[in-house]
C-alpha cells in the first residue's frame, strides 16, 4: 500500500500554468496515487478485502483523496452515471428550462399535439393542459393529430430492447405515462385503472385482457409503437372530455404542425429541470435519463433529436468542457442501461466534485445523498458521506457477483 499526502495541493505546481480550474482539478486526481488512505487506520484492507473486481475512491470535504483503489481502471458504470447526464442537462439547459408541448388548431377545428420530449407528460399534466386550452374558449374539437417529429422516427437507444419491463419504455418527443398503462383486475373481471388520475381508455381495456383477474399490473406499451401513438390519444381525448372538451372524431391522427396550423397554445411543464432531475436520480427512471439526453443533443444542435446528436453533444461537453479524455469515459447513452458506458472510479469522482452543489438532488440512503447503479453482475453506488464538516464524495464501482457495496459504504463512513 502507498499512503497518500492528505492534501496534495503541492503538486499543482507541476501542471502547467493557464490552465482552466475544472482542467487542473482533472490532471491533479489522475495524478494521485491508485491506494491513499490514513495511515494507521487498518480499514483499508477491509474495504479491499471487499472488492474482486471493482474500485472505490473516497475525498474528504475539501476534495482531498482519502483513499482509492483500482482508481484507474474501466468499470461498467449502469446507473450512476444518471449523475453525469443530470449535470450536463443543468449546464446546458439550465435550472430554469421547462419541457414544452404545443397545440395547434386547424380550419376544420382538429387539434394538433407537437411533443418536444417532455417526459413528464402524465395525467395530473394532461388535465393542467385540458384547464388551459378551456380558458382559451376550446371546447370542441375534431380530430386529434400527434406531432412527432422533433425525435428521429425508429429512435434506438443501445441497451434498451422492446420488452415489457417499465426500464425499456420506449424513448420518443410525445409520450404519456412513460409509455406505460397501470390496471388492476376484481375477482370478477371489470377492469380498472390502478392510478386514480389517469381514466380507462379503449387500448388500455383492451391490453387488460393479459392481466389475471384480481391482480394489478403495470403495462409499457413500447413493443409496439402504434399502441403508444394510440394511447397518448386516447387519454388526451379522455381527459379532454372529462374537462369539458368535446370531440368529434375518436381516430388518432398523425401530422406535422405545418403553416397549414394555428399554434393556439404552449405549455410549459409544472415542473423545472431540478424538479425533473430528483425525480430521475430517485426512481432511477432509464426513460427520463434518455428523453433529457436526446434533448440536450436537439437542444445543441437542432431537431431532430436522434441518439447520434446526443452522444455527439455529451461527448463534446465531456472532452471541452469536463476536459475528460474519451479513454477515461465512454458514454453511448445517458442512463447507465448499456454496458458498452465504461468509465474509472477517478472520473466518476470528478464528476461528483462538479456536482457538489446539486447533493441534494441525489435521494438520501441513511441519512447520506447517494445515487446506486444496479446491473446483473454490476452493484454500484456514488454520492456523498454527511459529516459535521461536509461532504465527503465516495464513488464503489463493483462488477463482480458479491455486492458489497453497503458493506463497503459503512467502512468508508468510519475513515
Amino acid at each position: 500500500m502507498r499512503v497518500a499526502s492528505r492534501n496534495p495541493s503541492h503538486r499543482l505546481d507541476t501542471v502547467a500554468a493557464g490552465m482552466p480550474r475544472s482542467l487542473l482539478i482533472m490532471a491533479l486526481l489522475i495524478m494521485l496515487p491508485d491506494i491513499s488512505v490514513y495511515a494507521g487506520t487498518g480499514l483499508s484492507a477491509q474495504i479491499a478485502g471487499n472488492i474482486s473486481n471493482g474500485s472505490v475512491v473516497l475525498h474528504d470535504e475539501t476534495g482531498n483523496e482519502l483513499f482509492a483503489h483500482n482508481a484507474e481502471k474501466l468499470y461498467v458504470p449502469a446507473s450512476i452515471i444518471k449523475i453525469l447526464t443530470a449535470h450536463i442537462a443543468l449546464d446546458v439547459l439550465g435550472k430554469e428550462y421547462r419541457f414544452k408541448t404545443e397545440f395547434y388548431t386547424n380550419a376544420a377545428g382538429d387539434l394538433a399535439i407537437k411533443g418536444f420530449g417532455d417526459p413528464y407528460l402524465i395525467s395530473e399534466e394532461i388535465k393542467l393542459i385540458a384547464d388551459s386550452l378551456r380558458a382559451r374558449q376550446i371546447r370542441q374539437i375534431g380530430q386529434v393529430f400527434l406531432d412527432h417529429s422533433y425525435f428521429e422516427t425508429n429512435l434506438t437507444i443501445p441497451g434498451v430492447s422492446r420488452s415489457n419491463n417499465p426500464y425499456d419504455a420506449l424513448n420518443g418527443s410525445l409520450v404519456v405515462n412513460f409509455n406505460t398503462i397501470n390496471i388492476r383486475k376484481d375477482a370478477q373481471g371489470k377492469v380498472y385503472s390502478a392510478e386514480k388520475e389517469t381514466p380507462l381508455t379503449p387500448l388500455a381495456i383492451g391490453k387488460a385482457r393479459r392481466i389475471a383477474n384480481g391482480r394489478k399490473q403495470r403495462i409499457n406499451l413500447s413493443a409496439d409503437p402504434e399502441d403508444c401513438h394510440q394511447y397518448c390519444g386516447e387519454l388526451f381525448l379522455e381527459i379532454f372530455r372529462q374537462a369539458g372538451i368535446s370531440h368529434s372524431n375518436t381516430l388518432i391522427g398523425k401530422a406535422k404542425a405545418d403553416t397549414n396550423w394555428k399554434l393556439v397554445y404552449t405549455h410549459r411543464n409544472s415542473r423545472k429541470l431540478p424538479e425533473v432531475l430528483r425525480g430521475l436520480l430517485k426512481y432511477s427512471n432509464n426513460f427520463i435519463a434518455n428523453q433529457i439526453f436526446l434533448t440536450v443533443g436537439a437542444h445543441r444542435k437542432g431537431p431532430a433529436a436522434t441518439h447520434a446528436k446526443a452522444k455527439a453533444v455529451f461527448e463534446d461537453y465531456i472532452q471541452h468542457n469536463m476536459h475528460i479524455a474519451g479513454n477515461q469515459l465512454t458514454l453511448v447513452e445517458g442512463s447507465g442501461i448499456s454496458r458498452s458506458n465504461k468509465t474509472t472510479a477517478r472520473v466518476m469522482m470528478y464528476i461528483l466534485e462538479q456536482f457538489r452543489d446539486h447533493a441534494d438532488l441525489l435521494t438520501p440512503k441513511n441519512g447520506h445523498p447517494v445515487k446506486s447503479g444496479t446491473l446483473s453482475g454490476v452493484n454500484n453506488y456514488a454520492g456523498y458521506i454527511k459529516t459535521g464538516k461536509g461532504l465527503r464524495p465516495f464513488v464503489i464501482m463493483l462488477n463482480q457477483p458479491a455486492a458489497r457495496r453497503d458493506r463497503i459504504m459503512r467502512l468508508l463512513g468510519k475513515l
